[in-house]
């Protein structure tokens, strides 16, 4: 059994085989994408949060929690709609906590990527 912070959890593997048809090829490039686009999107939403740019958060968490979602990654895709959701309603409030939560779930996410071999 994992605990919450192990990041074995953190992908849904034959989710992911199946939304790309067991191409691993593909897989490797989107977790490549991922790793690389990551931190140009968190200092973007960290940006936003800090200007209190609810228009720029609602974007960026959006375009971030599409690519979480396709790659079966769904607590950093829960983290990243919750502040979408902040961004949209210009609701601020516990967007510290929430900015927390994504950023640790993404790591997650990379550190599986990192530990991933087919």
């Amino acid at each position: 059994m994992s605990s919450p912070n192990d990041p074995a959890d953190a992908v849904n593997i034959e989710e992911l085989k199946e939304i790309m048809d067991d191409d691993m090829e593909l897989i490797r490039e989107c977790f490549t994408e991922f790793v690389k686009d990551w931190p140009l999107l968190y200092v973007q939403i960290k940006g936003a949060v800090m200007e209190k740019d609810g228009q720029i958060l609602d974007e960026t968490a959006h375009k971030l929690k599409g690519t979480l979602k396709y790659l079966a990654a769904e607590d950093a895709a829960n983290a990243a709609l919750m502040m979408e959701s902040a961004g949209r309603d210009n609701d601020f409030q516990e967007i510290d906590t929430k900015l927390d939560t994504l950023k640790n779930e993404c790591q997650k996410v990379i550190e599986y990527i990192r530990g991933f071999t087919p």
